[in-house]
Protein backbone atom coordinates (compact mmCIF):
# COMPACT_ATOMS: atom_id res chain seq x y z
CA UNK A 1 0.00 0.00 0.00
CA UNK A 2 2.93 2.60 0.79
CA UNK A 3 4.56 1.68 -2.27
CA UNK A 4 1.47 2.16 -4.66
CA UNK A 5 0.84 5.31 -2.21
CA UNK A 6 4.50 6.77 -3.51
CA UNK A 7 4.24 6.02 -7.21
CA UNK A 8 1.26 8.02 -7.07
CA UNK A 9 2.70 10.72 -5.07
CA UNK A 10 5.44 10.38 -8.02
CA UNK A 11 3.52 10.45 -11.06
CA UNK A 12 1.16 13.50 -9.70
CA UNK A 13 4.95 15.17 -8.69
CA UNK A 14 5.84 14.47 -12.65
CA UNK A 15 3.40 16.12 -14.08
CA UNK A 16 3.20 19.02 -11.91
CA UNK A 17 7.34 19.11 -12.92
CA UNK A 18 6.09 18.63 -16.52
CA UNK A 19 3.66 21.16 -16.10
CA UNK A 20 5.14 23.58 -14.55
CA UNK A 21 8.18 23.38 -16.83
CA UNK A 22 6.23 24.02 -19.92
CA UNK A 23 3.95 26.98 -18.53
CA UNK A 24 7.70 28.38 -17.65
CA UNK A 25 8.28 28.07 -21.29
CA UNK A 26 5.57 29.17 -22.63
CA UNK A 27 5.21 32.14 -20.60
CA UNK A 28 8.68 33.08 -21.33
CA UNK A 29 9.07 32.34 -24.60
CA UNK A 30 5.86 32.59 -25.96
CA UNK A 31 5.64 30.39 -28.82
CA UNK A 32 2.51 31.08 -29.71
CA UNK A 33 2.89 35.08 -29.97
CA UNK A 34 3.23 33.86 -34.03
CA UNK A 35 2.37 35.61 -37.48
CA UNK A 36 2.80 39.19 -36.52
CA UNK A 37 2.91 42.02 -39.59
CA UNK A 38 6.18 43.85 -38.23
CA UNK A 39 7.29 45.75 -41.77
CA UNK A 40 3.74 45.07 -43.28
CA UNK A 41 3.66 48.69 -44.21
CA UNK A 42 7.31 48.83 -46.17
CA UNK A 43 6.67 46.02 -48.17
CA UNK A 44 2.96 46.47 -48.89
CA UNK A 45 2.74 50.24 -48.93
CA UNK A 46 -0.58 51.97 -49.48
CA UNK A 47 -1.57 55.06 -51.24
CA UNK A 48 -4.61 55.72 -53.93
CA UNK A 49 -7.81 58.28 -53.66
CA UNK A 50 -11.04 57.12 -52.46
CA UNK A 51 -13.66 58.09 -54.50
CA UNK A 52 -17.50 59.94 -52.64
CA UNK A 53 -20.00 58.10 -50.93
CA UNK A 54 -23.44 58.19 -51.93
CA UNK A 55 -26.47 58.94 -49.68
CA UNK A 56 -28.65 56.54 -49.30
CA UNK A 57 -32.49 56.60 -50.77
CA UNK A 58 -34.01 58.28 -48.16
CA UNK A 59 -31.08 61.05 -48.60
CA UNK A 60 -29.28 59.66 -45.36
CA UNK A 61 -25.73 58.07 -44.25
CA UNK A 62 -26.06 55.82 -41.57
CA UNK A 63 -22.96 54.97 -39.86
CA UNK A 64 -22.41 51.91 -37.70
CA UNK A 65 -19.97 52.89 -35.23
CA UNK A 66 -17.84 49.81 -33.48
CA UNK A 67 -14.78 50.50 -31.20
CA UNK A 68 -12.03 49.09 -28.70
CA UNK A 69 -12.97 45.27 -29.96
CA UNK A 70 -9.41 44.29 -28.68
CA UNK A 71 -8.86 40.95 -31.09
CA UNK A 72 -5.93 39.14 -30.65
CA UNK A 73 -6.57 35.95 -32.83
CA UNK A 74 -10.68 35.15 -34.21
CA UNK A 75 -9.22 31.51 -35.41
CA UNK A 76 -7.07 29.47 -33.50
CA UNK A 77 -6.82 28.64 -29.31
CA UNK A 78 -7.74 31.21 -27.52
CA UNK A 79 -10.16 32.74 -30.23
CA UNK A 80 -13.60 31.77 -28.38
CA UNK A 81 -13.66 35.32 -27.33
CA UNK A 82 -12.77 37.25 -30.27
CA UNK A 83 -15.52 34.73 -32.79
CA UNK A 84 -18.31 36.01 -30.57
CA UNK A 85 -17.47 40.10 -30.80
CA UNK A 86 -17.10 39.80 -34.83
CA UNK A 87 -20.12 37.54 -34.53
CA UNK A 88 -21.91 40.37 -32.42
CA UNK A 89 -20.59 42.63 -35.12
CA UNK A 90 -21.91 40.55 -38.16
CA UNK A 91 -25.40 40.08 -36.55
CA UNK A 92 -25.67 44.33 -36.02
CA UNK A 93 -24.11 44.79 -39.42
CA UNK A 94 -26.70 42.48 -40.97
CA UNK A 95 -29.64 44.28 -38.67
CA UNK A 96 -28.79 47.64 -39.71
CA UNK A 97 -27.19 47.17 -42.79
CA UNK A 98 -25.22 50.41 -42.74
CA UNK A 99 -23.71 52.44 -45.17
CA UNK A 100 -20.26 52.23 -43.82
CA UNK A 101 -19.00 50.80 -40.45
CA UNK A 102 -16.24 52.62 -39.01
CA UNK A 103 -14.38 51.19 -36.06
CA UNK A 104 -12.55 53.81 -33.69
CA UNK A 105 -9.85 52.40 -32.58
CA UNK A 106 -7.77 49.90 -30.89
CA UNK A 107 -9.08 47.22 -33.03
CA UNK A 108 -6.46 44.76 -31.98
CA UNK A 109 -4.72 44.48 -28.56
CA UNK A 110 -1.54 46.03 -27.80
CA UNK A 111 0.44 45.29 -25.07
CA UNK A 112 -1.84 43.20 -23.12
CA UNK A 113 -2.10 41.12 -25.53
CA UNK A 114 0.90 39.16 -23.99
CA UNK A 115 -1.18 38.27 -21.36
CA UNK A 116 -2.48 35.79 -23.57
CA UNK A 117 -0.53 32.67 -24.95
CA UNK A 118 -2.30 32.27 -28.43
CA UNK A 119 -1.55 36.01 -30.37
CA UNK A 120 -1.89 35.95 -34.02
CA UNK A 121 -2.33 39.20 -35.51
CA UNK A 122 -2.73 38.15 -39.13
CA UNK A 123 -5.38 35.46 -38.00
CA UNK A 124 -7.35 38.92 -36.02
CA UNK A 125 -7.36 40.93 -39.14
CA UNK A 126 -8.24 38.50 -40.92
CA UNK A 127 -10.96 37.32 -39.05
CA UNK A 128 -12.06 40.85 -39.09
CA UNK A 129 -11.78 41.03 -42.74
CA UNK A 130 -13.58 37.88 -43.07
CA UNK A 131 -17.34 39.16 -41.23
CA UNK A 132 -17.16 42.38 -43.97
CA UNK A 133 -16.51 40.09 -46.88
CA UNK A 134 -19.17 37.89 -46.30
CA UNK A 135 -21.47 40.61 -45.90
CA UNK A 136 -19.75 43.13 -48.89
CA UNK A 137 -20.19 45.63 -45.93
CA UNK A 138 -17.57 48.74 -46.97
CA UNK A 139 -15.90 49.83 -43.66
CA UNK A 140 -13.14 51.94 -42.65
CA UNK A 141 -10.93 52.42 -39.05
CA UNK A 142 -8.96 54.81 -37.73
CA UNK A 143 -6.55 53.65 -34.96
CA UNK A 144 -5.71 53.82 -31.53
CA UNK A 145 -3.09 53.16 -28.90
CA UNK A 146 -3.08 49.40 -29.01
CA UNK A 147 -3.16 49.49 -32.53
CA UNK A 148 0.30 51.24 -32.39
CA UNK A 149 1.53 48.60 -29.72
CA UNK A 150 3.09 45.28 -30.38
CA UNK A 151 3.65 42.85 -33.25
CA UNK A 152 2.74 45.32 -35.49
CA UNK A 153 1.93 49.40 -36.24
CA UNK A 154 -0.90 50.81 -37.03
CA UNK A 155 0.83 51.57 -40.63
CA UNK A 156 1.35 47.82 -40.76
CA UNK A 157 -2.24 47.26 -40.39
CA UNK A 158 -3.56 49.92 -42.76
CA UNK A 159 -1.66 48.50 -45.41
CA UNK A 160 -2.53 44.59 -44.03
CA UNK A 161 -6.10 45.71 -44.85
CA UNK A 162 -5.58 47.71 -48.11
CA UNK A 163 -3.82 44.48 -49.47
CA UNK A 164 -6.08 41.87 -48.13
CA UNK A 165 -9.77 43.32 -47.98
CA UNK A 166 -11.73 44.42 -51.07
CA UNK A 167 -14.36 46.25 -48.53
CA UNK A 168 -11.91 48.28 -46.47
CA UNK A 169 -11.78 52.55 -47.57
CA UNK A 170 -8.65 53.28 -46.28
CA UNK A 171 -6.37 56.06 -47.58
CA UNK A 172 -3.46 58.42 -45.84
CA UNK A 173 -2.29 62.36 -45.90
CA UNK A 174 1.43 61.24 -46.78
CA UNK A 175 2.89 64.58 -45.10
CA UNK A 176 0.84 63.76 -41.78
CA UNK A 177 2.59 62.00 -38.95
CA UNK A 178 0.43 58.35 -38.11
CA UNK A 179 -1.05 55.91 -40.82
CA UNK A 180 -4.77 57.08 -40.73
CA UNK A 181 -5.95 60.28 -41.63
CA UNK A 182 -7.89 60.69 -44.58
CA UNK A 183 -11.61 62.32 -45.79
CA UNK A 184 -14.38 60.78 -47.39
CA UNK A 185 -16.77 62.65 -49.04
CA UNK A 186 -20.35 62.07 -49.27
CA UNK A 187 -22.48 63.29 -52.03
CA UNK A 188 -26.17 63.16 -52.99
CA UNK A 189 -28.14 62.43 -55.82
CA UNK A 190 -26.60 65.17 -58.15
CA UNK A 191 -23.88 64.34 -57.31
CA UNK A 192 -23.17 67.26 -55.14
CA UNK A 193 -20.46 67.63 -51.95
CA UNK A 194 -23.03 67.56 -48.93
CA UNK A 195 -21.40 65.89 -45.84
CA UNK A 196 -17.22 65.14 -44.86
CA UNK A 197 -16.12 62.35 -42.47
CA UNK A 198 -12.64 62.74 -41.41
CA UNK A 199 -10.41 60.56 -39.13
CA UNK A 200 -7.96 60.83 -37.66
CA UNK A 201 -4.93 58.87 -36.14
CA UNK A 202 -4.69 59.42 -32.68
CA UNK A 203 -1.30 57.98 -32.88
CA UNK A 204 0.16 56.17 -29.77
CA UNK A 205 -0.14 55.95 -26.20
CA UNK A 206 2.57 58.41 -25.54
CA UNK A 207 2.25 60.30 -28.13
CA UNK A 208 -0.67 63.62 -28.96
CA UNK A 209 -2.13 64.58 -32.12
CA UNK A 210 0.30 67.18 -33.87
CA UNK A 211 -0.02 70.14 -34.89
CA UNK A 212 0.71 69.28 -38.56
CA UNK A 213 -2.82 67.00 -38.05
CA UNK A 214 -4.94 70.78 -36.71
CA UNK A 215 -3.71 72.38 -39.36
CA UNK A 216 -4.23 69.82 -42.31
CA UNK A 217 -8.47 69.48 -40.17
CA UNK A 218 -8.51 73.05 -40.31
CA UNK A 219 -7.53 73.07 -44.13
CA UNK A 220 -10.56 70.52 -44.56
CA UNK A 221 -13.16 72.38 -42.70
CA UNK A 222 -12.83 75.98 -44.43
CA UNK A 223 -15.63 76.68 -46.93
CA UNK A 224 -16.74 72.93 -47.28
CA UNK A 225 -19.45 71.20 -46.13
CA UNK A 226 -20.16 69.91 -42.24
CA UNK A 227 -17.87 66.96 -41.15
CA UNK A 228 -18.48 64.17 -38.88
CA UNK A 229 -14.94 63.37 -37.24
CA UNK A 230 -13.79 59.92 -36.45
CA UNK A 231 -10.70 58.99 -33.74
CA UNK A 232 -9.87 57.11 -31.11
CA UNK A 233 -9.00 59.03 -27.94
CA UNK A 234 -11.71 61.69 -26.01
CA UNK A 235 -9.77 65.20 -25.89
CA UNK A 236 -9.93 67.45 -23.10
CA UNK A 237 -12.88 69.57 -25.09
CA UNK A 238 -14.94 66.47 -23.94
CA UNK A 239 -14.58 66.55 -20.67
CA UNK A 240 -15.39 70.18 -20.81
CA UNK A 241 -18.35 68.96 -22.31
CA UNK A 242 -19.65 66.74 -19.40
CA UNK A 243 -18.18 63.73 -19.96
CA UNK A 244 -15.94 61.90 -17.34
CA UNK A 245 -12.85 61.74 -18.42
CA UNK A 246 -10.29 64.39 -19.05
CA UNK A 247 -8.09 63.02 -21.87
CA UNK A 248 -4.54 64.20 -23.02
CA UNK A 249 -3.68 67.52 -22.29
CA UNK A 250 -1.65 67.61 -25.18
CA UNK A 251 -4.44 66.78 -27.71
CA UNK A 252 -5.87 70.98 -27.28
CA UNK A 253 -4.38 71.74 -31.11
CA UNK A 254 -7.12 69.39 -32.59
CA UNK A 255 -9.85 71.10 -30.02
CA UNK A 256 -9.09 74.80 -30.78
CA UNK A 257 -9.91 73.64 -34.38
CA UNK A 258 -12.96 72.38 -33.73
CA UNK A 259 -13.91 74.82 -31.79
CA UNK A 260 -13.07 77.52 -33.84
CA UNK A 261 -14.81 75.98 -37.10
CA UNK A 262 -18.71 76.57 -37.82
CA UNK A 263 -19.40 73.45 -39.12
CA UNK A 264 -18.41 70.08 -36.93
CA UNK A 265 -21.41 68.60 -36.76
CA UNK A 266 -19.96 65.61 -34.44
CA UNK A 267 -16.83 64.27 -33.21
CA UNK A 268 -16.93 60.43 -32.13
CA UNK A 269 -14.68 58.65 -29.98
CA UNK A 270 -13.92 55.43 -28.33
CA UNK A 271 -10.90 54.27 -25.92
CA UNK A 272 -12.62 55.27 -22.25
CA UNK A 273 -14.95 52.07 -22.71
CA UNK A 274 -18.08 53.51 -20.56
CA UNK A 275 -20.81 51.54 -19.15
CA UNK A 276 -22.88 53.23 -21.81
CA UNK A 277 -22.84 55.07 -24.53
CA UNK A 278 -22.73 59.16 -24.19
CA UNK A 279 -23.38 61.99 -25.74
CA UNK A 280 -24.22 65.70 -25.56
CA UNK A 281 -24.47 68.66 -28.01
CA UNK A 282 -22.29 71.68 -27.11
CA UNK A 283 -22.43 74.94 -29.22
CA UNK A 284 -23.64 73.11 -31.83
CA UNK A 285 -21.46 69.97 -32.47
CA UNK A 286 -22.33 66.97 -30.20
CA UNK A 287 -19.55 65.14 -28.69
CA UNK A 288 -19.84 61.71 -28.79
CA UNK A 289 -17.75 58.24 -27.10
CA UNK A 290 -19.06 54.88 -27.94
CA UNK A 291 -18.61 51.91 -25.10
CA UNK A 292 -16.58 49.61 -26.21
CA UNK A 293 -17.57 46.61 -28.99
CA UNK A 294 -15.18 43.79 -27.56
CA UNK A 295 -15.71 41.31 -25.13
CA UNK A 296 -12.13 40.46 -23.89
CA UNK A 297 -11.49 43.50 -21.88
CA UNK A 298 -13.57 43.87 -19.15
CA UNK A 299 -17.37 42.83 -18.12
CA UNK A 300 -19.42 45.42 -18.99
CA UNK A 301 -21.37 44.40 -22.10
CA UNK A 302 -19.77 45.54 -25.43
CA UNK A 303 -21.88 47.18 -28.15
CA UNK A 304 -21.81 50.61 -30.57
CA UNK A 305 -23.59 53.07 -31.88
CA UNK A 306 -26.15 53.79 -34.81
CA UNK A 307 -25.40 57.28 -36.24
CA UNK A 308 -27.51 58.60 -38.76
CA UNK A 309 -26.71 61.81 -40.77
CA UNK A 310 -28.95 64.20 -42.40
CA UNK A 311 -27.11 67.00 -44.62
CA UNK A 312 -29.09 69.74 -45.17
CA UNK A 313 -31.66 69.16 -42.36
CA UNK A 314 -32.38 70.66 -39.25
CA UNK A 315 -32.03 67.46 -37.18
CA UNK A 316 -28.66 66.32 -39.07
CA UNK A 317 -27.87 63.64 -36.32
CA UNK A 318 -29.80 60.46 -35.10
CA UNK A 319 -28.14 58.65 -32.15
CA UNK A 320 -28.72 54.62 -31.40
CA UNK A 321 -27.32 52.41 -28.88
CA UNK A 322 -26.75 48.98 -29.68
CA UNK A 323 -25.80 46.54 -26.40
CA UNK A 324 -24.41 43.03 -27.46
Amino acid sequence: MKKKFIITVSIVLAFAILAGGAWVYVTTANPFHINDITGFAQTHPFTGEIAPLRLNADGEFVVLQFTDTHIINARGPDSRTDRQTLAMMEHWITHVNPDLVVITGDMLEGRHAQDWLFVDRQAALHGIIDVFARLNQPWTFTPGNNDHEFMGSAADIAAFLAYHCDYVLLSNEPSLPGAVNFVLELTCEDNGFVHQLIFIDSLSRHDIMQASQANWLSGQLLDRPQASIFFHYNTPMFYHAGFDGRGREGDTAIDEVILAADNVGLVSVGHFHPPENWHTNMDGTYFKVVRASGYRRGTQAPGGAIITIRPGEDERYTFNEIVF
